[in-house]
């Protein structure tokens, strides 16, 4: 008999997981590197452009956090170092 609370809720939770996983993987297809290449050219771009628009209001802030976010991690899938991802969103 289980008297410890926690383990009574585990299965619930392994089945909600398992669901989520699966809604996911359904979702999003896999992408080709040459794909994933333009699309963080894409995010490059539209990052210094807003930046240099920007009148600081905070949905503008909002949009540049997620333009450069979503950059880094297209690097990272790219395989680039943090630094040379860094370096290539602020256009250096």
């Amino acid at each position: 008999m289980v008297t410890d609370k926690k383990e009574m809720r585990a299965p619930k939770r392994l089945e909600a997981g398992k669901e989520i996983i699966e809604s996911l993987s359904t979702v999003e297809k896999v992408r080709s590197p040459a794909e994933i290449t333009a699309r963080y050219n894409l995010k490059r771009q539209e990052y210094r452009e807003l930046k240099m628009i920007s009148d600081n209001s905070p949905e503008k802030r909002e949009q540049i956090a997620m333009l450069y976010a979503e950059a880094k991690v297209l690097g990272w899938v790219l395989g680039k170092s943090e630094k040379k991802v860094i370096k290539e969103v602020h256009g250096q």
